[in-house]
C-alpha cells in the first residue's frame, strides 16, 4: 500500500487543470484531476487527500459532492462568487474558499494546510 497522498482537482475548465497540477507537482504534491465531477465520482479515487473543486461545472455541481459523504477536506474554487452563494459553500462543508483567478501562493498554502489537517 503507497503512503502517497493525492490531490483531487475536479474542474471543467482543462487550463485551469493543468496550471494546479502543474504547480502542485512542482511542489512535490501528487494530483489527480477530472474534468466534471461526473467523472470524477465514476472514477470514485479512494487514495486521495483533498479536494479542489470548481463550483461551476456542467452536470454535477460542486456543491452537489459533498452530498456524497466525501470527509475530506473540499477547498472551492470559483470564478462567481457572492455572500449568498459563499454561504451555500461552507454549510455544504467547504474548507476553504478561493476566487478565479487566484494567487498561486494562496492555493498552494490552502492546500498544504489541508493536508496537514487531513
Amino acid at each position: 500500500m503507497s503512503d502517497t497522498r493525492f490531490v483531487t482537482i475536479v474542474d471543467d475548465d482543462e487550463a485551469v487543470r493543468d496550471s494546479v497540477r502543474l504547480l502542485l507537482d512542482s511542489s512535490g504534491i501528487a494530483t489527480r484531476d477530472y474534468p466534471s465531477a461526473d467523472a470524477f465520482l465514476q472514477a470514485e479515487p479512494a487514495d486521495m487527500s483533498c479536494l479542489l473543486l470548481d463550483l461551476h461545472m456542467p452536470g454535477t455541481g460542486g456543491l452537489l459532492l459533498r452530498g456524497r459523504g466525501l470527509t475530506l477536506p473540499i477547498i472551492v474554487i470559483g470564478g462567481r462568487r457572492d455572500g449568498a452563494l459563499d454561504a451555500q459553500v461552507w454549510a455544504a462543508g467547504a474548507t476553504a474558499i478561493l476566487s478565479k483567478p487566484f494567487d498561486d501562493s494562496a492555493l498552494l498554502e490552502m492546500v498544504r494546510q489541508a493536508l496537514a489537517a487531513a
